[in-house]
């Protein structure tokens, strides 16, 4: 018992350590570097009884704070029922704020991956500690404080709590994913379909209870919210600058944004094809994952740091699938990374649009990886896409 009791001591010691010297390397970082995406969560909470969504007063916050982006401020896009999540970043200065959501965006991330792991596989290993932070997107959102890490929770709890058939709190880990819905989207739609097929009831009345009670708290903190939300979404639609993804890169070959919405729309036809030949016999660890990625990479909104949430699927693609193919598959999209985080892109005249293939790049990898069929039974390992 006294050996347990030291071992349990000196592994908080390490944890505390470890996240001691984080906070630390993060708090000096967020003087170093300009204000990152952080900006908006942090501004939000501070003006959440005003108006989180309103660009003159986040500029006038910024400044009389000198927390400044460049360029035009950052102003929140997520809706209400996410803003609970953030609010205690209001009690903080932006660059203590900045440091507390690197070290628990890192915990997030860590304990998604482990969480994952042990529920594919019971041996422990290096490299799932290894993992999560040799992927590109990781080192983005770290850089950023994207609010993204909270939808990565909220698909890994969701997974984890299916399969153990706990589905009050598979719900409620929803409410997460939907403070992020459009990069999920794919994924939310195949939970809303097997829940149906499957009656598992509780998961919808569990997620519609925390969606609920998570807007009508913001509700009593600042009775416009949702008028002001609405405002605020009325300019994001009207945006029609590319983001770096697939659809991004057809609007800016052609020129034509409709077609910015083609992986989407395609993505939702692949869906209801695939849901329709696997309903039966559906699996959130196979199927779901698959889902998933395909979601991300299809997504018409998204970012580089928003495939984070494909983390789970890169997991069991790495402990069920071809190793070989995983590896090569990994390092060739996170060269990628590398080159945009270096500065390489940059400097022979590539833009924030360099990572516009790194979705998709990361579908190829998942896909080749836990279908080795693709390269021997071509016709095979497509009906398996197809959902044939």
């Amino acid at each position: 018992m006294p050996l347990m009791l030291s071992k349990k001591i000196l592994t908080v010691a390490l944890i505390a350590f470890v996240g001691g010297i984080l906070f630390i390397a993060a708090f000096m970082a967020s003087n170093a570097l300009p204000p990152q995406d952080l900006t908006q969560y942090w501004a939000a909470a501070h003006l959440v009884r005003l108006n989180p969504y309103s660009l003159s007063l986040v500029t006038e916050l910024e400044k009389s704070t000198g927390v400044a982006v460049i360029g035009s401020p950052l102003v929140l896009k997520n809706p209400p029922w996410a803003i609970p999540f953030i609010l205690p970043l209001g009690l903080l200065s932006y660059r203590v704020a900045f440091a507390l959501w690197t070290v628990f965006s890192v915990v997030i991330v860590a304990g998604c991956v482990r969480a994952v792991w042990q529920q594919r596989e019971r041996s422990e290993s290096l490299f799932s500690i290894l993992l999560p932070f040799l992927f590109g997107p990781t080192i983005v959102l770290l850089m950023l404080g994207q609010w993204t890490v909270l939808v990565l929770l909220g698909i890994t709890g969701f997974l984890i709590m299916v399969e153990r058939r706990r589905d009050w709190l598979a719900g409620a880990f929803l409410l997460l994913v939907m403070g992020k819905p459009h990069v999920s989207f794919l994924f939310l739609v195949a939970i809303v379909l097997w829940t149906f097929r499957s009656r598992r009831w509780a998961i919808i009345y569990s997620a519609t209870i925390s969606l609920t009670a998570a807007s009508m708290a913001m509700l009593v903190i600042n009775p416009h919210i949702f008028t002001q939300f609405l405002e605020r979404t009325k300019q994001v639609v009207d945006e029609t600058v590319p983001y770096p993804n697939f659809g991004g890169m057809l609007y800016t070959v052609f020129g034509r944004h409709a077609l910015a919405l083609l992986p989407q729309a395609m993505g939702m036809l692949w869906l209801l094809v695939y849901w329709n030949r696997r309903r039966r016999d559906w699996d959130w660890k196979t199927n779901g994952l698959l889902v998933l990625v395909v979601s991300v990479a299809s997504s018409y909104y998204s970012y580089p740091y928003d495939e984070i949430l494909i983390l789970p699927a890169m997991v069991s693609a790495y402990l069920a699938g071809n190793k070989q193919i995983f590896f090569v598959g990994f390092a060739a999209v996170n060269l990628g990374y590398g080159v945009y985080l270096f500065q390489i892109a940059g400097s022979i005249g590539f833009s924030y649009m360099f990572l516009w293939w790194t979705a998709t790049g990361w579908l190829l990898t998942y896909c080749f990886s836990v279908m080795p069929q693709f390269l021997s039974r071509p016709r095979q390992g497509c009906q398996e896409l197809s959902g044939g």
